[in-house]
């Protein structure tokens, strides 16, 4: 991904304090998780076949638009195949869509998605499906 995120023209960093467009993190604490996206402009979750995507979810809360792999549920639950985020499905069309992003400034309403998926609106859509 580095090497893919340069040659798109991209600065890429592996720490906060580097200036750069892109901030590759490996195995980061928590602490850090939460500093990286409240600087954030976008976040990429390089996860095939991911179930749900929890931190995906939680970059949503953030505000955050997102890159995913179009497979599983973080491109049809979470994204909403294109709705909420962009998706793709090679290295290459990752970094495209992290520089149209970062480039173009595409806007996604990923915190309305997000309050969707808080836990008062599932218990009201659970109640509902048993018809309490």
């Amino acid at each position: 991904m580095w090497r893919l995120a340069e040659k798109a023209g991209l600065r890429v960093a592996g720490r906060l304090d580097a200036e750069a467009d892109v901030y590759l993190i490996a195995n980061a604490p928590r602490g850090l998780i939460n500093e990286t996206m409240d600087r954030a402009r976008a976040f990429l979750h390089a996860t095939i076949n991911e179930h749900w995507g929890i931190a995906v979810a939680e970059a949503m809360a953030r505000g955050l638009p997102v890159v995913v792999h179009r497979s599983g549920g973080t491109w049809t639950d979470l994204a909403e195949e294109g709705r909420y985020g962009l998706g793709y499905e090679t290295a290459e069309e990752a970094v495209e869509a992290l520089a149209r992003l970062l480039l173009q400034g595409a806007k996604f309403n990923t915190a309305e998605k997000a309050r969707e998926l808080a836990y008062p609106k599932f218990r009201e859509r659970l109640a509902k499906v048993l018809g309490l």
